[in-house]
């Protein structure tokens, strides 16, 4: 079972995901303070022959190819997912559903301060680096 992709399908279906990060945050860190410790995660990713820090390697890598907003959109929710597992102690998948079911009707996150197309942006990037790891010609691969 996929489970990155299964975050990105909750953001797209149910619609979240957000919170405050500086653009000074290196993505490659973010990345994996929300991943790191989700056995579910480090089990999906085994089963490419991948490790969170591969993983959190090409999403930061991809980022760079975002525009500015963009690029600090992703990590604003990646980081209020990072910070819900550690308050609450929760996996990825758990955490993206505290953070939906904080949207109301204006799309906005009143405990979190994202917005819901943030949130649907963020699994779409997500589902992406994973796609663009698993390709043979990928542009996360070593050269």
């Amino acid at each position: 079972m996929i489970r990155i992709p299964l975050f990105a399908s909750a953001c797209l279906a149910l619609t979240a995901c957000g919170m405050g990060v500086s653009s000074d945050n290196n993505a490659a860190s973010v990345c994996n303070t929300m991943l790191a410790g989700d056995p579910e995660i480090v089990e999906d990713l085994a089963e490419d022959g991948d490790t969170i820090e591969v993983y959190c390697g090409c999403y930061q890598t991809l980022l760079a190819d975002k525009s500015e907003d963009d690029q600090a959109d992703i990590l604003k929710v990646s980081q209020v997912v990072a910070d819900i597992r550690e308050d609450e102690g929760l996996g990825l998948e758990d955490a993206a559903g505290r953070l939906m079911s904080d949207f109301i009707e204006d799309g906005s996150s009143p405990a979190y301060g994202i917005t819901r197309s943030d949130f649907e942006m963020t699994g779409t990037y997500i589902d992406q680096v994973r796609r663009e790891l698993n390709k043979d010609d990928s542009a996360c691969t070593a050269s």
